[in-house]
């Protein structure tokens, strides 16, 4: 059986050491249908990571290395292979610009570390990478602080025995997000001095094409009260009668008519608890406990309710709490 060697690095105290020789981890089954010489690789990877384990939870000095793997069919989804070798999902996702849980791995070459920690992309590829990046800004004077590896032709930061807040988990296990409006028509002069912000992957697909944002999520100085408060979606500045679409398939909860607030709108119930919100609608184009489709038109925009002009109000919850939905959106 052939093998390909990476350069196993080694971390002691802030001092890295280039060594010529790392190992291939073969076929993950342990019957005796593997040869010997495989299974005692497994053996050693698996040695390796329960010893760097140990020092790190005692804040020791531990060494990482890198193995090579190509998964077979029965390794091929990435849960079952982070099962199988002990190793966090996250930290295999980071290193290997894995876009999607539902990627079949069969064939692809992986890098395996030896530790659990985040990668940092220096060149983000995947969207996961690109709000890694933006949650530990490691380019801003913090060079030194991180150690750094090139793998695969790829250059990373290391961040030790760090995780996926909640927030990437839900980013990550959450697929096929749309944004309801597939273009926003605004005069010359509000294109200038709005923009759309948001995050490149391969993973939800593109809200609007020509979509401008006119009020982002956050803290802000309320255009009905002038109040600092907080604004639980985004607005998306759109001519009445645009129709607004569905951004992920799920089942109608509420379709209310002429709230004080949101005007005619419509929540949807997506699973693993997630809900979408779309307020100021002009017309409701679904009904309560309906079944929707991503890009199925369910209403047109209008100004109903508090609002100012003609624009969709657009909210994600996760478990009841408010996301900022343009970190689930592609460009």
């Amino acid at each position: 059986m052939k093998r390909f060697f990476l350069a196993a690095l080694f971390l002691f105290t802030g001092i890295f050491a280039l060594a010529q020789e790392t190992t291939v981890i073969p076929t993950l089954d342990t019957s005796t249908r593997v040869p010997k010489a495989d299974r005692a690789v497994l053996k050693q990877y698996q040695a390796e990571l329960q010893k760097n384990t140990q020092a790190i939870n005692i804040s020791r000095p531990y060494t990482l290395n890198f193995y090579e793997y190509t998964p077979t069919r029965d390794f091929s989804d990435l849960y079952a292979l982070s099962s199988r070798i002990s190793l966090r999902y996250d930290t295999i996702v980071s290193l290997n610009a894995i876009d999607s849980p539902q990627t079949d791995l069969t064939g692809k070459k992986l890098y395996i570390p030896t530790a659990d920690g985040l990668f940092i992309a220096k060149k983000p590829v995947t969207s996961i990478d690109y709000i890694l990046q933006s949650e530990y800004p490691v380019y801003q004077g913090e060079e030194g602080k991180y150690p750094t590896y090139t793998i695969g032709g790829n250059e990373y930061y290391f961040i030790v025995d760090a995780k996926f807040s909640p927030t990437d988990r839900a980013y990550y296990t959450q697929k096929g997000l749309v944004l309801p409006i597939d273009e926003s028509i605004l005069d010359e002069e509000t294109k200038s001095t709005t923009s759309t912000t948001q995050v490149s992957s391969q993973n939800p697909a593109k809200p609007l094409d020509k979509s401008v944002v006119t009020s982002p999520f956050g803290m802000r100085i309320s255009p009905i009260s002038g109040k600092w408060l907080m604004h639980k979606g985004v607005d998306l500045a759109a001519p009445t009668g645009t129709p607004i679409k569905a951004c992920k398939s799920g089942t109608v909860t509420y379709a209310v008519a002429m709230n004080p607030t949101y005007g005619n709108y419509v929540v949807i119930d997506h699973g693993g608890g997630m809900t979408s919100l779309y307020g100021h609608m002009s017309q409701i184009l679904v009904k309560k406990g309906q079944k929707v489709t991503t890009n199925q038109v369910i209403g047109k925009v209008g100004s109903t309710g508090l609002a100012t002009g003609p624009h969709l109000h657009f909210e994600i919850k996760l478990n009841g709490e408010p996301q900022d939905p343009l970190k689930y959106i592609d460009k």
